[in-house]
C-alpha cells in the first residue's frame, strides 16, 4: 500500500520526473551533484522564481541541507551530458502528459475529423534578458532567444531550440531553417502531418514549400506588404457553422514562385478582417482561422513563465546552459499541468473562479456579436479550457513543495483558493 505519510503534493508532482530520471539512458553516477538533484533543482528553481543563481544555491543549501556550491551548480548547467539527460527527462514527461490528456479525453481538436492524422503546435520565439557576463554580439549584448512549441491538443510545451546569434540578434526564420524537418516534426511518426501555427516572423514561402514535402505545414497571418496575387478561388461549405465569418478561400501566387492558400475571415464580434496563409489545402477555412486564434496558447504559456513564475532572465551564457534552462521551464509547465489535471480528475477540485471569468468573457463575446447583427462562430464560442495556471494555484504549489504535509491536508487547503480570489 502507498505510504499515507509520504503521499504529498511534492511526491505526486515530482513522480513523473522521478520515473523519467530512472529510465534515462544517459544517467550516470555523480557523487557531487546527482542527476536527480540536478533535475529536481532545475525544476524547482523555475517554480521558485529566484532570478539569481547564487540566490538559488543559497536557498537549496538552507532549505534542503544540500552541499551544492555555486561552482557545481553552474558546472552542471554547462555539461553536455547533463543536457542530454535533461532532454531525455523532458521528452519522457511530455509524453506522460500527452498520454494523461488522451486518457482524460481533454483534446479540444478531437471533434474535428479533418484533423485526424495531424499534430498541431503553436510555435514562437521568446526573448529574455541576458544573464550577467553574456558576451556582446554585433557590439551589444543581445536578448537571449528561446523557441518553443505548445501542443494545441494537450497543451504541453516543448523546446525547439535556443537562439544562436552570430553578428546580430537571430531572426525566427533563420533559427527555424537551422532545424531539420525531422526536428520540426516534433518526434511524430511517419504519416502524421505536423502543423506549426506561427506569427508572421515565420513566413518564408519557398521554405514552406520545402517543408511541405516532409509533412510539415505552417499557418500564419499575411503580412501587410504582401504582394500575393489571387490565381484561383476555392469553394467551401457555407452551411458548416465552423466557417461562419469566412469571406474568401483563395489560391495565391507569391514572388518565390510557389502557390499558397489565403483565407479571409471577418471577426463576428469586432468586424475586423484577418487574412491567414498556409500551404495546407484540405482543412475547412474556418478551422484554419480557428487554429490561428488558438495560437494564443503559446502567448499565455510565455505570460505564465514571465509574470507568474518570474523567469525573465537567462541563467547562464552558453547555449548548453540556456537549453537546460528552457527544458526546465518545459518540465515545470508540464508537471503543473499534470498535477492540476490529476487534482481535477481524482479530487473534483477545479479552478472555479477562472472558469467563471471564462464564462463571463464568452457571454460578453456573444452579446457583442448579437449587437453587431452577426452570427457567432461556434468554434470560438464553444472553446473552453484553461491556458495557464492561476497565481493562487502556483503559490499553493510552492508552499506544498517547501512544506511537505499529507496529500489530504494539502488538497483541503487548496479548495478555497480555487473557489474565489483572496479578498
Amino acid at each position: 500500500m502507498k505510504n499515507q505519510e509520504d503521499d504529498s503534493v511534492r511526491r505526486r508532482f515530482l513522480a513523473p520526473a522521478e520515473e523519467a530520471i530512472g529510465a534515462a539512458r544517459s544517467g550516470r553516477r555523480c557523487p557531487d551533484v546527482t542527476d536527480r538533484e540536478h533535475v529536481v533543482s532545475g525544476i524547482l528553481r523555475v517554480l521558485g522564481g529566484e532570478p539569481s543563481g547564487r540566490g538559488w544555491v543559497q536557498h537549496v543549501r538552507m532549505a534542503w541541507d544540500s552541499a551544492i556550491t555555486v561552482n557545481l551548480f553552474f558546472k552542471a548547467l554547462r555539461s553536455e551530458r547533463r543536457l542530454t539527460l535533461v532532454e531525455e527527462v523532458d521528452a519522457d514527461v511530455c509524453g506522460q502528459t500527452d498520454r494523461q490528456c488522451a486518457r482524460l479525453s481533454l483534446d479540444p481538436l478531437s471533434e474535428h475529423r479533418e484533423l485526424d492524422g495531424f499534430a498541431v503546435y503553436a510555435s514562437d520565439g521568446h526573448y529574455e534578458e541576458a544573464s550577467p557576463h553574456t558576451p556582446a554580439v554585433g557590439g551589444e549584448v543581445q536578448p537571449q532567444g528561446f523557441f518553443y512549441s505548445v501542443n494545441m491538443r494537450t497543451h504541453t510545451i516543448s523546446l525547439l531550440d535556443v537562439a544562436r546569434p552570430e553578428r546580430k540578434k537571430e531572426h525566427d526564420m533563420h533559427a527555424l531553417k537551422r532545424l531539420s524537418g525531422k526536428r520540426l516534426r516534433m518526434g511524430c511518426r511517419d504519416g502524421v502531418k505536423v502543423i506549426h501555427v506561427y506569427d508572421p516572423a515565420g513566413i518564408d514561402y519557398l521554405q514552406w514549400h520545402r517543408w511541405k514535402t516532409q509533412g510539415v505545414y505552417f499557418i500564419s497571418r499575411e503580412k501587410e506588404n504582401s504582394a500575393a496575387e489571387t490565381v484561383g478561388v476555392r469553394e467551401w461549405d457555407r452551411d458548416d457553422p465552423r466557417n461562419e465569418g469566412v469571406e474568401a478561400d483563395e489560391l495565391v501566387g507569391v514572388s518565390a514562385g510557389v502557390m499558397i492558400r489565403r483565407v479571409t475571415y471577418r471577426d463576428p464580434a469586432t468586424g475586423e478582417v484577418f487574412r491567414f496563409i498556409t500551404a495546407e489545402m484540405t482543412l475547412p477555412p474556418g478551422l484554419v482561422a480557428f487554429l490561428y486564434k488558438m495560437r494564443w496558447d503559446v502567448e499565455k504559456a510565455f505570460d505564465e513563465k514571465k509574470t507568474k513564475l518570474n523567469v525573465k532572465r537567462a541563467w547562464a551564457t552558453t547555449p548548453t546552459a540556456r537549453c537546460q534552462q528552457a527544458h526546465f521551464v518545459c518540465l515545470a509547465h508540464n508537471l503543473m499541468l499534470m498535477l492540476e489535471r490529476e487534482i481535477a480528475s481524482s479530487e473534483g477540485v477545479r479552478d472555479e473562479k477562472t472558469d467563471a471569468k471564462r464564462d463571463a468573457r464568452r457571454a460578453d463575446l456573444e452579446r457583442r456579436i448579437a449587437e453587431a447583427g452577426r452570427k457567432p462562430n461556434t468554434l470560438v464560442t464553444g472553446l473552453s479550457r484553461a491556458t495557464q495556471r492561476s497565481l493562487q494555484f502556483i503559490r499553493w504549489l510552492r508552499y506544498c513543495l517547501e512544506n511537505r504535509r499529507p496529500w489530504r491536508v494539502e488538497i483541503d487547503s487548496l479548495k478555497p483558493y480555487m473557489r474565489a480570489y483572496i479578498s
